[in-house]
């Protein structure tokens, strides 16, 4: 997306225009047949990725943002909103999906539901899933809150990591639709699968953990973990009785025996990135299988177990990044330590904090290099059904502007953290210049563009030229 600068009477006949897209002349456009109207799956991780991808591109003082109260889904009565409606009047000129949508009222959704299988399988079988029924009859203009869902085909899905890889059975979506029997998925199953950046993830662990770590390894820094301790603590194969004493001596331990696992669900796309990273689960045929409590622990009962010494280990399945995060909070609050796949644009709170791999620091300007390896290619998938035709085709441009540098940068700094693009971004240079980040010289190319890859959840990550 271009920078736009316009002068202070420019922004105030602008002011004085733009107002918010509300209800009524949402249904007054989609009467008229202007509305455009596309309906989008799959990551959590990426929600706010995505979410701005679209929203910079809206006219200003024209965005309305639409949310379905939280306890829609069943066990999402934690950190709930898992759709969002973006509701606004695209720019008059040089907005990033192509000149065809100047000007045009689009009511964007984006669903967190179970993750980024759901942006995989409901999107290759032209399944139906819960949007928002966004009108003047279903949602509270003032509040922004729309109580009732519709069943719509998506339009496209966003996942962490490519299609095949949520068909291993541990990496499938068991909600809304249970796809454990379905066939496996293809890329000929959808109209168009892309690569759109690459995301990295982080190891997050209590802070009552993470001080001790500090204090095992007499660090005031960012404690380290080895990968090898990491990926049997999260293994079906891991003996709870060693608990945490490959990590800690027992004096740091003390009465802080219980391992808590704070993991998302199947089909996720953070914990299939987790299984294949720490477990190379799908891989081989020798991977580890992770760790589960089964029925036991799902949200929101289960975060009632957390815990400092009440079990050996208890495993926390989430169907949003949001329930991860609680997770941890949860087990600060507690005192107990905890550890958890959290995408690296979560921004640490002072009761959770991410730990260097092996020695090597969490950050994109390892991430672009190659050094640190916990990351991931996402990909967008376009339905060959869909919503609607038209909405498929803004899939297929939004994907476009979804791989630039300058796109990304034009993001809030919370959503441009742990993310990059993919090796021949069409913004990016041929020719890969580092610079570290912050300093003198640095510009959206070479704060964004890596020269690593990864297009398969199973492959090696290569650095390439």
């Amino acid at each position: 997306m271009k920078l736009r600068i316009v002068s202070l009477a420019a922004v105030a006949a602008l002011a004085g225009q733009a107002h918010a897209l509300t209800l009524a002349e949402i249904d007054a456009a989609r009467s008229a047949g202007t509305l455009l109207e596309v309906t989008m799956s799959g990551a959590t991780a990426l929600s706010g990725t995505i979410g701005g991808l679209f929203t910079q591109n809206c006219k200003p003082g024209t965005l309305n943002i639409y949310l379905n109260n939280k306890n829609l889904f069943a066990g999402e009565s934690v950190d709930g909103n898992m759709v969002k409606a973006y509701a606004c009047e695209l720019v008059g000129s040089n907005n990033d999906f192509g000149a065809a949508y100047n000007n045009r009222r689009v009511l964007f959704q984006k669903s967190d539901e179970g993750g980024s299988g759901n942006g995989v399988f409901p999107v290759a079988t032209n399944s139906q899933l819960g949007f928002l029924s966004v009108s003047a009859a279903n949602c509270n203009q003032t509040t922004k809150v729309c109580n009732t869902l519709v069943q719509r085909r998506p339009d496209g899905g966003v996942s962490d990591v490519s299609p095949i890889g949520f068909n291993p059975s541990a990496n499938r979506p068991l909600s809304p639709i249970d796809f454990s029997n379905n066939p496996d998925v293809s890329n000929s199953d959808f109209q168009q699968v892309r690569g759109v950046l690459q995301i990295g993830f982080g190891l997050a662990v209590s802070q009552p953990l993470y001080a001790a770590l500090q204090a095992e390894q007499n660090t005031t820094g960012r404690p380290s973990v080895p990968k090898t301790v990491i990926s049997n603590m999260l293994s079906a194969a891991y003996n709870p009785e060693l608990g945490w004493k490959p990590l800690l001596s027992d004096a740091r331990i003390g009465d802080r025996t219980q391992i808590n696992i704070c993991r998302r669900v199947n089909g996720s796309g953070t914990q299939t990135a987790a299984n294949r990273f720490w477990l190379e689960y799908g891989a081989n045929g020798s991977s580890l299988a992770p760790a589960t409590n089964a029925d036991n622990s799902e949200f929101p009962n289960a975060i009632a177990n957390v815990a400092k010494n009440d079990g050996l280990i208890m495993v926390y399945e989430g169907s949003s990044t949001g329930n991860v995060r609680t997770c941890l909070t949860e087990a600060n609050t507690k005192g107990a330590f905890a550890i958890g796949h959290v995408s690296l644009e979560n921004a640490e709170t002072p009761a959770w904090k991410f730990v260097r791999i092996d020695g090597v620091e969490p950050s994109r300007d390892n991430m672009k290099r190659g050094i640190y390896e916990y990351l991931f290619e996402s990909t967008v998938q376009v339905a060959k059904v869909g919503n609607s035709a038209a909405g498929r085709a803004f899939m297929v441009n939004f994907t476009t502007a979804a791989q630039k540098s300058t796109n990304l940068n034009s993001l809030s700094a919370a959503n441009q953290a742990g993310v990059l693009t993919l090796p021949d971004a069409a913004d990016c240079p041929a020719e890969f210049t580092f610079v570290a980040a912050g300093t003198a010289g640095e510009t959206a190319q070479n704060k964004f563009c890596g020269r690593v890859t990864r297009p398969n959840v199973s492959d090696v990550l290569t650095i390439v030229k």
